[in-house]
């Protein structure tokens, strides 16, 4: 569920085919009766669009409202669902759930009136065919690891935004992408202001536990080694904006991804952090476990475990959006409150949902 997604490469698609999904998308009155029954929510700000938009691999521009959005990212439905649009596509991560609508943004969709997205399989990389095949008239890509090659083929079918230039594949932060989300629907005040909305919601939890300030965390996973979610992560940058810093000494200068590998023997450096987030601590080999359990941090309670007995906040506290962050914070801030105080009779608070 939340084991650390690698880029993939991309599946062959056979010329002929694509063309003629291609063609397909361009020609059938049964996608323009099915867009206009999938229904994108509220019109856009007067003025709004065209947009031209920067991104990996170029520029994108949209000239009119889309209506048949499909996501080949693995959150952006949240932000989409939040500006009261609905996909007609998301992409698998998490889970099987249906459509990829989680728990914390089932509200938000059922606001839509919409019918379920298709749920796009990107193991072997984003199913070019199958985006076709729901005919968008816009893609997003934001949060993926879109390849220069995939993102050829899948501007041929629609306006495509690949991840922007700036960041790491998987680490745009999700204030960005909800921006550049609200651009692409022709709704940026919308969307400035539930960026502003919810990074208020975080304010407010940092400046009620001033006791995180400047204390060492990281979100660590028993994967490859001992697996760091870095600062550029949306879990590490969740603990910065609520006050703490990344430690030093899990830090890796070679790494230029959200996340990296460490080996299983540098267990031992956890006992130089404040607060360890483990995620799927019970994975850990005896080796692993064996050295920390050994540490002070272990001894002192100063961690956490997300695990799937807690229900759908394992999934929200990895998905970090504009939707599952206030579920999260409900959650997280009472037991990173419990663990940072050093004191093992403090019990972390158990998260059932």
């Amino acid at each position: 569920m939340t084991t650390p997604t690698r880029r993939r490469a991309l599946a062959g698609v056979p010329a002929l085919v694509l063309a003629a999904v291609l063609s397909a998308c361009g020609s059938s009155d049964a996608g323009s009766e099915a867009a206009t029954e999938a229904g994108t929510g509220d019109t856009t700000s007067s003025g709004a669009l065209p947009v031209t938009i920067d991104h990996k691999y170029g520029t994108t521009e949209i000239t009119e409202e889309p209506e048949r959005i499909a996501v080949v990212g693995v959150t952006e439905q949240d932000a989409l669902l939040a500006l009261g649009i609905s996909p007609v596509a998301t992409t698998q991560w998490l889970d099987d759930t249906p459509g990829a609508i989680y728990p914390w943004a089932q509200d938000e969709f059922e606001a839509t009136g919409a019918e379920l997205p298709t749920l796009l399989d990107a193991t072997n990389g984003i199913p070019v065919e199958d985006v076709a095949a729901v005919q968008p008239d816009l893609i997003i890509g934001i949060w993926s690891g879109m390849t220069q090659a995939e993102y050829d083929l899948l501007s041929k079918i629609a306006p495509t935004l690949a991840q922007p230039a700036d960041y790491a594949d998987y680490a745009t932060p999700w204030e960005v992408g909800t921006e550049i989300i609200g651009e692409a629907v022709g709704k940026p005040e919308e969307a400035k202001a539930l960026v502003e909305e919810t990074l208020g919601l975080i304010d407010q939890a940092a400046a009620e536990h001033p006791e995180f300030e400047g204390k060492k965390a990281a979100v660590i996973t028993p994967y490859d080694g001992l697996w760091v979610y870095g600062p550029t992560d949306g879990r590490g940058r969740l603990l910065e904006q609520l006050g703490f810093v990344f430690p030093e000494a899990l830090e890796d200068p070679e790494a230029d991804s959200f996340g990296w590998a460490l080996s299983s023997e540098q267990t031992s450096k956890l006992a130089d952090v404040d607060v360890v987030v483990w995620i799927d601590l019970a994975k850990a080999d005896a080796g692993m476990t064996q050295l920390w359990e050994q540490t002070p941090t272990f001894a002192e309670g100063r961690y956490i475990d997300v695990n799937p007995s807690n229900g759908a906040y394992y999934g929200g506290h990895s998905f970090v959006s504009p939707l599952s962050v206030p579920f999260i914070l409900e959650r997280y801030v009472p037991q990173l409150a419990a663990a940072v105080d050093g004191d093992p009779a403090t019990e972390v608070p158990p998260v059932t949902g």
